[in-house]
């Protein structure tokens, strides 16, 4: 399997990921006793916003830098990135309003989730520049 394949694969799975995760009622997520604990805790939920919504852009950007065609790589395909997942996270948010028992939509988890995915991009460029070869002296 290709790396680009892997990526691919990866990605789609976090978007699978937050689906799931943010399709279950409320009640159903502070029944589990470890779980009760951490989301228990203040601003907890909105760390886990941005937490999955960082690592969906990070994944992306990770996919997209797979391909020799640098094109996909451009500061454009960058911004459309962070576009779909704040516009994913905008959508979850309704979708938990109208389709998910016990959950709301709440502009400050959309706000938390657009904050995720764009800390990632200057995380993603700082671990860019880190795995990149270093040019030799003479």
């Amino acid at each position: 399997m290709t790396n680009s394949l892997k990526t691919l694969v990866w990605v789609i799975f976090e978007f699978v990921l937050i689906f799931v995760l943010l399709s279950m009622p409320g009640s159903d997520i502070r029944g589990t006793s470890w779980m009760s604990v951490i989301l228990n805790l203040p601003y907890a939920d909105k760390i886990v916003h941005m937490g999955l919504f960082g690592s969906l852009a990070l994944s992306i950007f990770f996919h997209f830098e797979q391909y020799s065609n640098t094109s996909l790589q451009s500061t454009r395909v960058k911004a459309l990135t962070l576009i779909v997942c704040i516009l994913y996270g905008i959508g979850m948010e309704f979708y938990q309003k109208y389709f998910v028992p016990t959950r709301s939509c709440d502009v400050i988890d959309m706000l938390a989730d657009a904050i995720g995915a764009l800390l990632a991009l200057p995380f993603f460029d700082m671990v860019k520049h880190y795995k990149q070869p270093k040019a030799k002296s003479i």
